[in-house]
């Protein structure tokens, strides 16, 4: 059997080290990078729409990915982008905690001009919480940063946050001059998406302080900008802003001819986020179906190569498991065949070496008690003389009690080990029986007679009787007919 495992083994070693190599596993901090930088530039492409929750949905998930590799600077930015989205959401809670967490990221890998957007970015949000302190501080620390950096850019887009703070706090004069300054800088640098977001500061600005042709002359520059950009967002946001306008000064058909105009750009751009976003899934499914049957070209070239080898691999392990499984339930019918008959002889052996043990038991325990009762006559007739027995050894023998509990345990045990099931079924039968019931019935088993039951239980024949006559009773009152149909109840 051993031999025959072995060389089992020994083939199914065989054939796993001619198995072909397997397929190498892509490099995934490499696969990861280009995942994420995919994942960004979805998420800036909803951004640029207005869909900022499909936004967040691409930077979490690009976010996700960087964190894999460990890249901190990537990770940074990201967060800062995250946080834009959210505060766009209106989550300033979820905005602040990527700000700052970008801002520690920023200050440990020395990134300032990521620094100085994570504090423009605080501030933002610190003015419409109305904490205008802390928002002064932030916004002044990233004007300082930029000024170092000289990047005008961002300096100006924090000049006009710096006005934005003013305004939030009423202090509409100061938010004029950091506007000013802000359009100053963009003009100076050409930037014009910068001028366009100053105009309409501006212009707000002016109508709140009532300058109706100031407020006018701002928007309609803010308009004209947005469609020099073609922006659809900036476009929307300065017909809303002239409809405002319009509405304070009393204008009301004019305030609501461009609050359609804002309607249909809001229509034009949701459109047009449909279309693009509609473009980009058709876009995306055609690549993957191109991938999919490329892949399933190459895996049913490695089938086609490696089918016949499997085929044939697995028929072989098959039969040899079904030779070993035969060959094991074989062996073992035949274990259990001689096991039975080996148990079946022993078994045999043992029942008629305890048959003769018990009868060998009752036959000395009659003598016993045949002596125990020649003794008692002998006593009450006082026929015992000196010479025979002594009145010691007398006295000894009448204090024995005839089958003491030790006998009838001894007895008992010899019995059952012949007859197992007696007791069992006695006890099965739920009939309560009493120890003297039990005992006549065990010699009634064993075919003894009244005369022979009394000498054994050291008792006279009447008594036997009498108890015979009791269980009768009690086993009538359990339908049986009598004490020898429940014996056949036992036996059976």
């Amino acid at each position: 059997m051993k031999n025959y495992v072995r060389g089992i083994l020994l083939l199914m070693l065989f054939f796993i080290s001619c198995k072909p190599d397997t397929i190498k596993t892509p490099n995934l901090p490499d696969e990861v990078v280009r995942k994420s930088i995919s994942l960004t530039d979805l998420g800036n492409d909803h951004w640029r729409m207005g869909n900022y929750e499909e936004a967040l949905k691409y930077f979490t998930e690009a976010y996700q990915h960087v964190k894999q590799t460990g890249d901190e600077e990537h990770m940074a930015n990201l967060l800062n982008s995250l946080g834009l989205i959210y505060w766009r959401l209106e989550n300033n809670e979820a905005a602040m905690e990527c700000y700052n967490e970008a801002a520690q990221l920023a200050e440990k890998l020395n990134l300032p001009q990521l620094l100085g957007l994570t504090y423009t970015n605080r501030a933002l949000i610190l003015k419409e919480k109305r904490i205008f302190n802390e928002a002064f501080e932030f916004n002044n620390k990233a004007i300082e940063i930029f000024k170092k950096l000289d990047d005008h850019v961002d300096l100006a887009l924090a000049y006009n946050n710096q006005g934005q703070i003013y305004r939030y706090g009423d202090q509409l004069d100061a938010a004029l001059k950091y506007y000013n300054i802000s359009l100053e800088e963009c003009l100076d640098n050409h930037y014009t998406e910068g001028m366009a977001t100053a105009y309409q500061n501006l212009g707000v600005v002016y109508a709140l302080k009532g300058n109706r042709t100031k407020a006018f002359e701002n928007s309609r520059k803010c308009l004209k900008l947005s469609l020099k950009l073609n922006s659809k967002v900036r476009i929307s946001e300065a017909y809303m802003e002239l409809s405002r306008n319009h509405e304070r000064f009393n204008r009301p058909d004019s305030a609501l001819y461009y609050y359609k105009k804002y309607y249909e750009g809001q229509r034009e751009i949701l459109e047009s986020n449909q279309k693009e976003q509609l473009l980009r899934y058709q876009a995306g499914l055609g690549v993957e179906v191109k991938n999919l049957r490329i892949q399933n070209l190459q895996n049913e070239k490695k089938i086609a190569k490696n089918r016949l080898y499997f085929i044939g691999f697995g028929v072989f392990i098959a039969l040899l498991i079904i030779a070993f499984f035969v060959y094991r339930y074989l062996s073992q019918i035949r274990f259990k065949k001689s096991q039975l008959e080996l148990d079946l002889y022993n078994s045999q052996r043992m029942i008629d070496v305890k048959e003769r043990e018990l009868k060998t038991y009752i036959l000395d325990l009659s003598k016993k008690n045949a002596i125990i009762n020649e003794l008692k006559e002998e006593k009450e007739n006082e026929v015992v003389s000196n010479e025979e027995v002594s009145e010691e050894e007398v006295a000894q023998l009448l204090e024995q009690k005839i089958l003491t509990d030790d006998d009838w345990e001894k007895f008992r045990l010899r019995f059952n080990s012949i007859y197992p099931d007696f007791f069992s079924r006695i006890k099965d039968s739920r009939i309560n029986l009493t120890e003297a019931e039990i005992r006549i019935m065990v010699l009634m088993r064993l075919e003894l007679n009244g005369k022979d039951m009394a000498s054994i239980l050291g008792i006279s024949p009447q008594s036997v009787r009498v108890c015979k006559m009791r269980l009768k009773k009690k086993l009538l009152r359990e339908d049986y007919k009598s004490v020898e149909d429940f014996l056949l109840y036992l036996i059976n």
